[in-house]
């Protein structure tokens, strides 16, 4: 029998190797190890192993082509895959202490939008319906809409793969999304209330077709309340099934959607007469202590029919009146002659009372953080009026806020602020702040005076002199009862062609030391009615008086 030759030749190292390395070895760097060959059968499992594989995935592929391929291809050719945004939490609409006035209520799976029921739709606004399904409502109006993109904030966005059937098959993150931040307002929840109250509740007794009101701070151009009639429970859009009712609010009458404090365009009356007074004295056309007679009217000459001259009418004869007491009781025959000139009385001249008003904002929008804002008009010759050129008359109408002078009463507010500021024309604003969810502030606005008007403090005391006469004794004296002093104006301006008129009331509080700053209109009321805005004055200040309002102005959340 032959025996294996199994002889090699042995290395050195071989000989000398022990069981353990050799003392020294860098045992760390495998010094002294033997290396052993990679077994052949390891190379033959993992050759089994993937021949395995391969085989059951090629026969799943050939099971999932020949068998189901014609059903497959139809599933994969219904199925899509869709961007879903999720709902997110809408930022929450503060009053100045730091109550909510706009928010999100969640029932159920849905985030429904809450607001106060009365007082504040034409301030707070209201959302539209979603584009989508799954999208955000966004702001349609009001502060909702100037802020919208603040409040609404970003949705998280999902990619949803959909089968034919509407299943969602997969699910997968798109995009996260951000909550809506929080405003704060100057707005008082008490004070809004109380002005929509006395609005809506004089246009109900004495028939008058609408009205609105403002109350700003004369030191910041702050808004603290804001209101407009008629208007509707906002909380009416969020409710599903009524189309019925919102189509009748869209067909009514009386324009609820209309917010008339920054959209509605009205004669003015009497309260521009201060600002006219204000020309005449810087352009020296009067001094404060002349006096001009009022018998109850004046009359020009009538170049087509001697017989009939022109005569335009005084409310009363006033009798002697100088500036001061020209402002108290409203004269119009004083403001016809210092407007347009009668006899030996220089008048200003329709392009210089066009001059005047301009420079207190009659012809311009205030700026105010609310959509729709309208500006007034101020006629001048260039215009032709009705077909013919402008008259004599048409002087003396512009000088009393009559003809086609029109204001809103965003800039009337804005008007008086100037006075009782010795002319500091403010930007009105409602929203102070953003706010993160603990109420602490994230950025605080800061709102520079629009301009400082070039009449002097002098000036301004002689026409806040005739406004305090007018509450005390004049037109005003519905604020003579109140515990405050108030200086004021009012107005009543003729509708042409109907037998209304609109009812205004404006003014500043304290007199000594001026805080608050007021334009309420009662819009188209019978003509007989002797109750107007001043009534609606007297009880929101009243108010304001019993509750200590004033006091607390500045203690609010903001730090100081």
């Amino acid at each position: 029998m032959r025996r294996k030759n199994n002889n090699r030749e042995i290395e050195v190292d071989e000989i000398f190797l022990d069981q353990k390395n050799a003392p020294g070895f860098h045992q760390e760097s495998m010094e002294g190890m033997l290396e052993n060959p990679i077994k052949n059968r390891i190379f033959w499992f993992l050759g089994v192993f993937l021949i395995t594989m391969l085989t059951v995935f090629g026969l799943r592929v050939g099971y999932l082509q020949l068998a189901r391929g014609e059903e497959l291809k139809s599933r994969s050719e219904k199925n899509y895959l869709r961007v879903v945004s999720l709902g997110t939490q809408r930022g929450i609409i503060y009053d100045r202490n730091g109550d909510p006035l706009a928010y999100d209520d969640t029932v159920g799976t849905e985030n429904l939008r809450k607001y106060p029921p009365d007082g504040f739709l034409h301030v707070l606004g209201f959302l539209t319906a979603p584009e989508k399904e799954g999208g955000a409502p966004k702001g349609a109006s009001g502060l909702e809409s100037t802020y919208d993109e603040i409040l609404r904030g970003s949705p998280d966005r999902n990619i949803e793969e959909v089968d034919a059937k509407g299943n969602v098959v997969e699910l997968g993150i798109l995009e996260k999304g951000q909550e809506g931040k929080n405003i704060l307002t100057g707005l008082s929840r008490g004070l809004n209330i109380k002005l929509a109250e006395a609005i809506n509740s004089l246009k109900e007794e004495r028939g008058f077709k609408g009205g609105a009101g403002i109350f700003m701070d004369i030191k910041s151009g702050e808004i603290l309340a804001l209101a407009s009639a008629p208007e509707f429970n906002p909380n009416l859009l969020s409710q599903k099934n009524s189309s019925e009712e919102i189509n009748k609010l869209l067909h009514d009458k009386g324009k609820p959607f209309l917010n008339r404090a920054v959209s509605g365009l009205y004669a003015p009356g009497s309260i521009v007469k201060p600002a006219l007074a204000i020309g005449a004295l810087l352009e020296n056309i009067i001094t404060p202590d002349k006096k001009i007679l009022s018998t109850g009217s004046i009359s020009l000459p009538n170049p087509y029919d001697p017989l009939r001259p022109n005569v335009f009418l005084d409310w009363k004869a006033h009798g002697w009146v100088d500036m001061r007491q020209a402002l108290a009781v409203s004269s119009d025959v004083y403001f016809y002659e210092v407007g347009g000139g009668y006899h030996d009385q220089k008048g200003l001249g329709p392009w210089n009372i066009k001059k005047y008003f301009s420079m207190f904002g009659f012809e311009e929008k205030s700026g105010i953080d609310l959509p729709g804002e309208k500006s007034g008009h101020l006629p001048d010759p260039s215009e032709k009026q009705g077909g013919r050129d402008w008259t004599i008359g048409d002087t003396y109408h512009m000088a009393i806020g009559q003809g086609d002078v029109t204001v809103t009463p965003i800039e009337i507010v804005s008007y008086v602020t100037a006075i009782a500021s010795d002319g500091v024309l403010q930007y009105p604003h409602l929203v102070r702040a953003i706010l993160d969810k603990n109420k602490k502030p994230l950025q605080i606005f800061s709102y520079p005076p629009k301009r400082v008007l070039p009449v002097s403090p002098d000036i301004f005391k002689v026409i806040k002199e005739g406004m305090r006469d007018s509450a005390k004794f004049g037109t005003a004296q519905g604020l003579s009862g109140l515990p405050i002093e108030i200086a004021a104006k009012t107005g009543t301006a003729e509708i042409g062609g109907t037998n209304t008129v609109n009812s205004w009331s404006i003014g500043f509080f304290p007199y000594e030391n001026p805080r608050v700053a007021f334009a309420i209109l009662m819009e188209s009321g019978p003509r007989q009615n002797t109750v107007g805005a001043t009534y609606v004055a007297a009880q929101v200040i009243r108010w304001i008086t019993d509750t200590g309002f004033l006091s607390k102005l500045d203690n609010d959340i903001l730090p100081k």
